[in-house]
């Protein structure tokens, strides 16, 4: 695709449109595609070593070999039964340990605790006061450095 530029057309839509769809060439071309698995419901202990036994599960039973499965199975209840106890393990050290800030991590992962981002208010009265609080300081500094500049011209003149 080449760029048309402004001869592209009279009309201002038609401009439009011969941007947009080069600006969406260019990022075709340029912006690299990445696919990204997110696992959404995830434990902390869960790890990448069980999410791979879990796949080897499925994909065992999804085959049909009885076999095959009761062992993937098997495999992963033994590792995600090691893993929670090596999470276990991990917060009760932090919480042994004294340190308020490993303590507060350990409480926040346990209660899956995530503070709320904070929202603006969309107060029109408070912002209006704002604002005519800052053009007051901003036109009394502006009279102040004016009445300084008469001051200063009116001490030259009586020189």
């Amino acid at each position: 695709m080449e760029w048309a530029g402004p001869e592209a057309g009279n009309n201002l839509d038609e401009y439009t449109d011969t941007v947009i769809s080069f600006i969406s060439f260019c990022e075709e071309v340029c912006v690299p595609v990445r696919t990204r698995k997110i696992y959404n419901n995830d434990k902390p202990w869960f790890t990448a070593q069980l999410r791979r036994l879990r796949s080897e599960k499925e994909e065992a039973r999804r085959s049909g070999d009885k076999d095959r499965f009761k062992e993937a199975k098997y495999r992963f209840a033994k590792a995600a039964k090691e893993a929670k106890h090596r999470f276990s393990e991990k917060l009760q050290q932090q919480f042994s340990e004294g340190n308020p800030a490993s303590v507060w991590k350990g409480l926040k992962t346990i209660t899956n605790y995530k503070p709320k981002s904070p929202q603006t208010s969309d107060n029109l009265s408070l912002a209006n006061e704002l604002n005519e609080f800052y053009c007051l300081i901003a036109s009394s500094c502006c009279l102040q450095q004016h009445l300084q500049q008469g001051i200063n011209q009116a001490a030259k003149l009586e020189l």
